[in-house]
């Protein structure tokens, strides 16, 4: 766990309703864990059986907590996508029994194989042919802390179930096809308990009804697609708090909070009350909140952090960076879901990125900047590149310093390259293009921006997301004439890809008359040199950056501090030279000689005795000159051979 000491304080208690904390690393944390400890036994599963498209699911569950037990019937409507199709594979943790496979009313052959169930069909079907069958299992889920299907307490002994599925926990606790990018068109999810829990799952509560068992079900149901991963249940002693989002002058949605009874307090009411405004700023950047048929709320649960499952997120705790990472999650998670886990970013990085959005929006820009410093300081830690390459990785897919930190950094740049305008006009237009309600991967969102944005971008994506680390830079600059400067920029090489990051940088020019320019220098290479004339006054000082919009260290070497011409102060020859420097200067005192490589370490430092300099220790390659006079200093290129 990351404790963040800068404004954020890190929500360390469980089920806690007013800890303060970023939502990512929440989100990371929690994730994680879970994923440790479903990862070991479900990747054989992963991804599921590609000779199937599913369509729809039933999940028909009658949960005992007393017993930790679930007795399940899940109904798949779905077709095959090959002719000839006589088999195909469901995903189930192998401690789950099936007792039968239905299928127009007759029992289908099956066998376990590990998490698999295979099913061998009495006959041949054809491609795109419409199926239907029911799986009735039991058993008790393979669940533990922070698993994929949890029993818990709450408030002092409370009973509580939750699911928390992502990445690969679903067949831990019903049969799926176990594939994030095979959406289903339509679910509806059946919850039977004992009368005192309410269960809450996705989309619209279409029922509830008492049984004379003295249980309850709750019959819910979405008509919108979803991802296997984001369907879940969450079942207690809920309160609930609702409200509405008015998204026109006749038309509102229901916002239902399902909350602890023991913290639901006027302080967390308001906090929850702020959800609207979320749903009003999203819908604003990103289009309109994409289940407006249905509902969003929370739902809580006995883990930190939070969980996107569609119009319902799953919460151990509330604030307002953790509601607005969760909410985010319902444009880019929910209604464009990553392709596969390699794809993560286009889930964790954009909703890590909204936090700080609508805190732009909320506070204002300063405080945009402050969320960017922090996701930048993070991000410097991470390594690996953002395309995860072992999806097998846990420690990658939600690595929150790489996937959430420089994730958030990645657009945070994107919006410095193309501007305010159109970088929000991707965002919408991504939100709502082809791959809307459907799976996107790192590269379509390329294709988006770059088709918004008409310029090319193969640069930009193929350094920050298949590339690691960060640029170097070290600059310099000098008067070329009367309000001219020569501003040179270098990068230091690296030892991963790419070896030099190709950006556009600002550089913020202070002027004599008191007025500031900003330039933009395109550096690509090593070593790039860009001249700057006809300024409207001379230049006191160079900024680089000044926005903080990129990811990067920078030193300042080689500036000239006063506002004397350079080509008047002193000459150095023969240049380039082999063994020594020659100065020919007309100054009255010179203090200090220093000679610095193009990193800006200091090479050669010593006290002004002589007209020539003994550079002959040296290794070829490219040197500055720096020398010290009155508080000033005044530096000159040359070259060793």
């Amino acid at each position: 766990m990351r404790i963040i000491t800068f404004f954020f304080a890190l929500l360390i208690i469980c089920g806690s309703a007013s800890g303060q904390g970023k939502g990512g690393i929440l989100c990371s944390k929690h994730k994680a864990e879970a994923f440790v400890r479903q990862a070991r036994n479900a990747r054989v599963a992963y991804p599921g059986d590609t000779k199937i498209d599913v369509k729809y699911h039933h999940l028909n569950l009658n949960i005992s907590y007393t017993a930790k037990y679930i007795s399940g019937a899940v109904r798949t409507d779905f077709v095959p996508t090959e002719d000839n199709f006589t088999a195909c594979s469901f995903d189930l943790n192998a401690a789950l029994k099936v007792d039968s496979v239905i299928m127009n009313k007759s029992k289908v052959n099956f066998a376990r194989s590990g998490n698999k169930i295979n099913l061998t069909f009495a006959q041949t079907y054809s491609k795109a042919q419409k199926l239907s069958l029911t799986i009735y299992y039991q058993g008790t889920p393979q669940g533990s802390a922070f698993g994929s299907f949890s029993f818990g307490t709450h408030g002092g002994g409370s009973p509580a179930v939750w699911s928390l599925s992502e990445p690969y926990g679903a067949p831990d606790w019903w049969p799926c096809k176990d594939d994030p990018s095979d959406k289903i068109d339509s679910v509806a999810v059946s919850v039977t308990m004992p009368s005192a829990f309410v269960s809450v799952s996705n989309g619209v509560l279409k029922e509830q009804k008492t049984n004379a068992d003295n249980t309850k079900t709750y019959h819910w149901e979405s008509r919108y697609p979803i991802s296997h991963y984001l369907i879940s249940v969450a079942c207690s002693n809920y309160a609930e708090y609702t409200d509405y989002f008015k998204y026109s002058a006749t038309d509102s949605m229901k916002i239902s909070h399902f909350i602890y009874p023991e913290v639901l307090t006027t302080n967390l009411k308001k906090q929850l009350d702020e959800t609207a405004d979320m749903l009003q700023y999203f819908s604003d950047q990103f289009g309109l909140y994409p289940f407006i048929k249905e509902k969003y709320g929370h739902a809580m649960c006995g883990f930190g952090g939070g969980m996107e499952h569609q119009t319902v997120s799953s919460m151990g705790g509330f604030n307002q960076d953790l509601i607005s990472h969760e909410l985010a999650h319902q444009w880019f998670g929910d209604k464009i879901t990553c392709k596969t886990w390699a794809d993560i970013w286009v889930n964790e990085g954009f909703a890590s990125y909204s936090e700080a959005l609508y805190a732009e929006h909320k506070s204002g820009k300063p405080v945009y900047d402050a969320y960017m410093q922090e996701y930048i300081r993070v991000a410097k830690n991470a390594s690996g590149t953002l395309s995860i390459k072992d999806i097998q990785d846990e420690n990658k897919i939600f690595d929150y310093n790489l996937v959430y930190g420089k994730g958030a950094v990645v657009l945070h740049m994107l919006r410095g390259v193309l501007g305010d305008k159109v970088f929000f006009e991707v965002l919408k237009g991504y939100a709502n293009s082809e791959f809307a309600y459907g799976a996107a991967g790192i590269d379509d969102f390329r294709t988006i921006a770059e088709r918004i944005s008409k310029k090319d971008l193969k640069y930009f994506f193929d350094q920050w997301l298949y590339g690691e680390s960060y640029p170097r830079y070290q600059y310099s600059w000098s008067k070329t004439g009367n309000n001219s400067v020569a501003v040179t920029i270098n990068q230091n090489k690296l030892t991963t890809a790419p070896n030099y990051f190709s950006m556009p940088v600002e550089l913020k020019l202070t002027l004599a008359n008191q007025k500031d320019t900003t330039v933009v220098a395109f550096v690509e290479s090593n070593t790039k040199v860009f001249q700057f004339a006809n300024l409207a006054a001379e230049v006191k000082s160079i900024v680089f950056d000044p926005g903080n919009k990129i990811m990067k260290t920078v030193s300042e070497i080689g500036v000239i501090s006063g506002l004397e011409d350079e080509t008047s102060l002193f000459v150095i020859y023969p240049n380039p030279t082999e063994k020594s420097l020659k100065i020919r200067h007309s100054l009255t005192k010179i203090d200090k000689m220093e000679v610095l490589d193009v990193s800006g370490r200091t090479v050669i430092s010593e006290a002004y005795t002589s007209d020539e300099l003994n550079v002959s220790s040296l290794y070829p390659g490219k040197y500055f000159l720096r020398i010290s006079y009155a508080d000033k200093a005044v530096s000159k290129a040359f070259v060793v051979k």
